[in-house]
C-alpha cells in the first residue's frame, strides 16, 4: 500500500547531526550551571548566571537551526528521489 523508503543520510544531514550534538553540549553546559553551579566537560565555562543563560539559549538555537537543516535535507533528497522514478 505505503511504499516509504528509508532517507538517505548525506554528508550534509551528518554535519547537521554534529553540529545538533555540539548544541547540546552547549545547552547542557549551561544548564548545569544554572541547576547546580557546577560545570559540565569544560572548566570555568560558564562562570556566571548571566554566561549560563547565554549559553542555554545559543545551544537550544544551535539545536533548533540544525535540525532544521537535518528535516530540509532529507526532504530534498526525498524529493530529488521522488523525481527520479
Amino acid at each position: 500500500m505505503f511504499n516509504r523508503k528509508r532517507p538517505r543520510v548525506t554528508l550534509r544531514v551528518v554535519l547537521f547531526a554534529l553540529v545538533d550534538a555540539v548544541g547540546i553540549l552547549v545547552f547542557s553546559s549551561g544548564a548545569m550551571w544554572l541547576a547546580r553551579g557546577q560545570t559540565l566537560f569544560i572548566p570555568n565555562f560558564p562562570t556566571s548566571t548571566p554566561a549560563a543563560l547565554v549559553t542555554v539559549v545559543a545551544g537550544f538555537a544551535l539545536m533548533l537551526w540544525a535540525t532544521g537543516q537535518m528535516l530540509h535535507e532529507f526532504a530534498r533528497v526525498a524529493a530529488k528521489g521522488a523525481d527520479q522514478a
